[in-house]
């Protein structure tokens, strides 16, 4: 089981290349022979980073929904929009397709600088500004409570509608 750990600041270059986390590399080590699949976040302006074997168990879940079903489909198509399989090049860069960049907001004229954070069985991709409104709460002058969220959350789990 994977633990991705980690917050790294790293850069990008002209290309859409970035030089993919050494700790995260390592922490990678028994799995990355099989490849990468970079896709949208479902919920933010950011990328998702699944190891090949960890998406092949989100695909799986997608074989369960009904090719019949008007609505299924396209939340499948919405889902799957820009998944790309991809591997690092022998120097340990990832090439980012351009229009995963774009949903993100990465400019890759803006210092080329972006935000790679492990997240357990994925790493998220971020613009350096989304990533300090969203995950950090800078420039949020909202009423957000992070310890009212994360005792909604246990509870979601406990009474097992964490999924």
């Amino acid at each position: 089981m994977l633990n991705l750990l980690g917050e790294h600041t790293c850069r990008i270059d002209a290309k859409g290349r970035l030089m993919f986390p050494a700790r995260l590399r390592r922490q990678l080590d028994k799995v990355i022979h099989h490849g990468l699949v970079i896709n949208r976040d479902i919920f933010e302006k950011c990328l998702v980073v699944y190891p090949k074997p960890e998406w092949d168990i989100v695909n799986s879940e997608m074989t369960q929904l009904s090719r019949y079903n008007k609505k299924h489909q396209l939340f499948q198509r919405k889902f799957m929009k820009g998944a790309t399989l991809v591997e690092l090049d022998s120097s340990g860069r990832l090439n980012i397709p351009t229009a995963l960049l774009e949903y993100a907001n990465i400019d890759l004229s803006k210092g080329n600088e972006i935000i790679v954070s492990g997240l357990g069985e994925k790493a998220e991709i971020w613009a350096v500004d989304a990533y300090e409104k969203q995950v950090l709460g800078e420039n949020d002058d909202s009423d957000f409570d992070f310890g009212t969220l994360a005792e909604e959350v246990r509870r979601d789990i406990e009474s097992g509608g964490a999924n």
